[in-house]
């Protein structure tokens, strides 16, 4: 459970106990205490004697939006019926708490697309290796015997480049700014997969009648 949603809760729960007609003060001292560090600042605070409005000034100013606008709420209840108010908070609380937990599960939504771009980007690299360095020696099988010997450097550095655009694109689209871990994934399986696979394309080109 993230901070701001284990605050909401506790909000929750001191509307619940004013709406029960629990003192106001007394709830949130109670609820807010253990809930570091904003709930246990405006719990001191009101032990030490200061008005409501002073002592939910840490959550109304440094809170989320969502912690703001409830604390707002419990600061405005003296004005009013603080049993009214509590009763009302409640579903105001629920709909943040959901408004809460969506973002909490599109971020996390994000984080798995983010991590399954990475590794398409580290497949992409360490496959594309692979073609072009086994480019070179798929060509040199020549059974005409007059076909020119193909260039391993221009196999690897075509792959190299289009590697690069590719899974920078990709990260570009799932991460914006952050593209340069796509790149640099799938440009290191390039390069280690380029070098195991190497040795293979220093076989002699053959074609029907022998070595070339």
């Amino acid at each position: 459970m993230n901070a701001d949603l284990s605050m909401l809760l506790s909000l929750r729960r001191v509307l619940e106990s004013a709406g029960g007609g629990k003192g106001m003060s007394r709830s949130i001292v109670e609820e807010l205490a253990g809930v570091r560090p904003l709930g246990s600042e405006s719990a001191r605070r009101l032990l030490l004697g200061f008005p409501l409005s002073n002592s939910l000034r840490p959550l109304v100013e440094q809170g989320s939006d969502e912690v703001s606008i409830l604390a707002s709420l419990l600061v405005s209840a003296p004005r009013s019926s603080i049993s009214l108010v509590g009763r009302s908070g409640e579903f105001l609380a629920r709909t943040l708490e959901r408004w809460v937990k969506a973002k909490e599960n599109s971020m996390l939504e994000h984080r798995v697309m983010k991590f399954r771009s990475l590794v398409m980007s580290g497949v992409l690299g360490a496959v594309t290796a692979m073609v072009a360095s086994l480019g070179p020696l798929v060509g040199s099988l020549d059974f005409s015997g007059s076909a020119p010997p193909v260039d391993s450097l221009t196999f690897i550095a075509a792959a190299a480049a289009m590697t690069a655009i590719s899974s920078g694109m990709l990260g570009y689209f799932m991460s914006g700014r952050g593209f340069y871990l796509n790149l640099a994934a799938s440009l290191l399986l390039f390069s280690a997969v380029s070098a195991i696979v190497a040795p293979l394309v220093s076989i002699p080109s053959l074609t029907l009648w022998g070595v070339k």
